[in-house]
């Protein structure tokens, strides 16, 4: 795997959760650091269009080598940001669609 190929299906991925569901990624920072592209990948799993799934599995082998099982990884669970609380009315339904 060279970092080019990551790079590239991380960049597809990002095109996908962005078109589809609004998630904006950092694509670069997927393929060096193991903590931000493992998180993504739980995202991904949890997202309801199968490309991404198939993107995120693809990802997780070439970073990762050995695939877990999909059933492994928890879904994501909805959070609210700790801003939204403070937020005036109407506004905190934009706050998650930013991150």
């Amino acid at each position: 795997m060279t970092e080019n190929e990551a790079l590239l299906i991380a960049t597809r991925l990002y095109v996908r959760m962005r078109a589809n569901g609004g998630r904006v990624i950092d694509a670069v920072w997927i393929t060096q650091n193991a903590d931000y592209a493992r998180e993504i990948l739980r995202l991904a799993y949890a997202h309801s269009d199968d490309e991404v799934q198939r993107l995120a599995l693809k990802l997780e082998e070439m970073l990762f080598g050995a695939v877990q099982p999909r059933s492994a990884i928890a879904p994501a669970a909805p959070r609210e940001p700790a801003a939204s609380a403070a937020a005036p009315k109407g506004i905190s339904k934009y706050i998650g669609v930013l991150r």
